[in-house]
């Protein structure tokens, strides 16, 4: 005989929160999926045997997709649970249990949020390369949240064993939400900074007409200048949802949380790569416009110039020792200039391939 089910508005409710949570899960982990392919397509494209930052950020994406997908299939396997577990009183109503998805969705969201912050700060890292203070301070916000996701999901775990279905309270997930908005803070600033000063220096050696002009190496650092002071909003936006929202939408924003980082990496290599193809595209159209205005084309000689031509008992123009120095400080001051513009364009190449 089937035995009579009996489904409460309770779990009606929580029915309807845990189809909310798994569809908005699988939205984004539907954007991250589309983005990590477009990203390891645009990396392999430009090069990724030549070139150890891609490999590395190749790497790092790759693991933060797989923990992406990690933390998604736990999100799918416990609201396939809540529906088997309808109208049973039994059921922990959390889905909490020490069990293998518990433990993996605890493990590979922490990864990835330290694969997050490993970026940011390696963005800033490489910004410094003779500042031992800033690579310190860089090291210890990175050694911070490490300390602090270890530290919360040992006690978590530990909570949840003796508890049996308590996710924590709001002051235990205060604890690495603090440290990780603080490292994002500080990388964010140091990259502003230090695009302030390359704007205040860098573009000091520029003529005048190219100084109302967007650099290669400007886009970028604005690049990750807005795109870092977003990630921190969004950080502020989640510590905010442990205190002061509702369980709802804290779960609700939970569920995005492992996406996001591996979001906001892809984003910024698919954007930085856009910038990249803009600015030669630029500079090939200005340079065939400049080829064009450059040409000189034939054309008949004057009158006046034939009466030159054929007289040729017309003594030249004497050149005196006043018009050959100007020559000579003319043909110096474009030499300098030239080279000037070329250490730039060399530094700015560096600085590029190194950022981005």
């Amino acid at each position: 005989m089937a035995s009579n089910i009996t489904i409460s508005l309770a779990d009606v409710t929580t029915l309807q929160q845990n189809i909310i949570d798994t569809a908005v899960g699988m939205g984004v982990w539907s954007m991250n999926t589309t983005l990590f392919m477009m990203s390891t397509y645009t990396l392999i494209k430009q090069g990724i045997i030549t070139s150890r930052p891609r490999q590395v950020l190749l790497a790092m994406s790759t693991l933060m997709y797989i923990g992406a997908c990690a933390s998604e299939l736990v999100y799918v396997l416990n609201f396939t649970s809540s529906i088997q577990n309808l109208g049973n009183p039994l059921a922990s109503p959390k889905l909490l249990e020490p069990n293998a998805r518990y433990y993996c969705d605890v493990v590979f969201s922490r990864i990835n949020w330290i694969l997050s912050d490993g970026v940011v700060c390696w963005r800033a890292w490489v910004l410094y390369p003779l500042n031992k203070i800033v690579r310190g301070i860089l090291a210890l916000c990175m050694l911070g949240s490490i300390a602090a996701l270890i530290t919360t999901a040992i006690f978590q775990v530990e909570l949840v064993l003796n508890t049996g279905g308590s996710n924590g309270s709001p002051i235990s997930n205060l604890s690495y939400y603090v440290p990780l908005l603080f490292t994002n803070i500080v990388a964010t600033v140091l990259v502003g900074y230090k695009f302030s000063i390359y704007r205040r220096e860098i573009k000091v050696h520029l003529i005048s007409s190219s100084r109302k002009q967007t650099t290669p190496v400007e886009s970028i650092f604005v690049l990750l200048t807005e795109s870092g002071v977003l990630y921190c909003f969004f950080w502020m936006l989640s510590m905010i949802s442990a205190t002061a929202l509702s369980p709802f939408s804290t779960e609700l924003l939970q569920c995005t949380h492992p996406q996001l980082p591996s979001i906001y990496l892809m984003t910024v290599i698919l954007v930085v790569s856009l910038q990249k193809s803009t600015n030669l595209h630029s500079i090939f159209n200005s340079q065939q416009s400049q080829e064009m205005t450059n040409l000189n084309f034939a054309r008949p000689p004057s009158s006046s110039e034939q009466e030159r031509s054929f007289d040729g008992t017309r003594t030249g123009p004497q050149i005196g020792e006043s018009f050959v120095a100007r020559v000579k400080e003319a043909s110096r001051w474009k030499l300098n200039t030239h080279e000037e513009k070329s250490q730039t364009s060399a530094s700015e190449s560096i600085l590029e391939e190194e950022i981005a």
